[in-house]
């Protein structure tokens, strides 16, 4: 592996012979400068003391830098392990909820809807008709939940950004509705587990958007850096009532919450100047 992306040109296998030849080399040249050109100077027992103190010197100003190269490196290779695995147990669970709680849904509304079929009261029938609501809701959710989960293979070597990108490309082409967007994003600032829940909090928000706002104009300003941590995003929809977040946008706020809970971050949404307004952000 290239250690490019620590800022350094020079590969794992390289760092290691550098290493293994420098203090020969070292050795090698200094005996030959010594008896070439300052054995009249030097005596032999004076060189013998100098070849270690020599060594020593060039193992404290060379060597130590690629010690700590390879250490950089070695962080790297574990961090990169770390999210791999991390993205591979999401992958997992992903496919335990589609073949198991997704389906089992989908198979309860079916009964639902042939319970309601039968010869039943108005009142019972209107329980029935909101029940089916729910799980169709809970269904939808879940799928959500399950699309986030499921990474690409390309996904794990391309930058987060890009994904972020897609991920609002995608919604603009699907929903016809213009987005415009400000991004800048310093990727080092953010943890594997804030790229993953924010990832999933700005799929939800654009949900819930397309689903509930019909919005017609969509802004999106999302800054990472040293000195901020801030996503918004405006819609110009018909917003939302209080009473309304426990029906239709109720699961998703919720989940949203919760997510930016789990990172340390604070989620907002208010209603200003007719437009509906989310901000998530995490103090510096």
């Amino acid at each position: 592996m290239s250690e490019k992306r620590g800022g350094s040109r020079l590969t794992y296998k390289q760092i290691k012979a550098f290493i293994l030849i420098i203090p020969t080399v070292t050795v090698g040249l200094w005996e030959y400068i010594r008896h070439e050109f300052l054995l009249p100077y030097i005596s032999m027992d004076l060189g013998n003391w100098l070849t270690p103190i020599i060594v020593l010197v060039v193992t404290f100003t060379l060597l130590t830098r690629f010690f700590k190269k390879m250490e950089c490196i070695q962080e790297q290779l574990k961090a990169e392990r770390a999210e791999r695995a991390m993205l591979e147990e999401r992958e997992r669970i992903a496919s335990e909820l589609h073949d198991g709680l997704a389906q089992s849904l989908f198979l309860l509304s079916i009964k639902i809807q042939q319970l309601n079929q039968l010869n039943v009261k108005e009142e019972e029938r209107e329980l029935f008709e909101e029940l089916k609501q729910t799980i169709h809701h809970i269904h939808d959710y879940i799928r959500q939940g399950i699309h986030h989960l499921k990474v690409p293979t390309q996904a794990l070597e391309e930058p987060w950004v890009d994904t972020v990108h897609k991920q609002i490309d995608e919604f603009e082409r699907d929903t016809s509705i213009p987005v415009t967007k400000q991004i800048t994003i310093q990727e080092d600032h953010l943890s594997t587990r804030e790229k993953v829940e924010l990832t999933a909090c700005i799929g939800e928000a654009l949900m819930n958007i397309h689903k509930h706002a019909d919005a017609t104009e969509v802004n999106i300003y999302f800054i990472v850096n040293s000195d901020e941590k801030t996503l918004t995003i405006r819609d110009n929809g018909r917003g939302f009532k209080e009473e309304d977040l426990n029906k239709q946008g109720g699961y998703g706020l919720k989940m949203m919450r919760d997510r930016c809970e789990r990172i340390d971050w604070t989620m907002n949404l208010q209603r200003l100047r007719n437009e509906t307004v989310l901000t998530l952000y995490r103090s510096i």
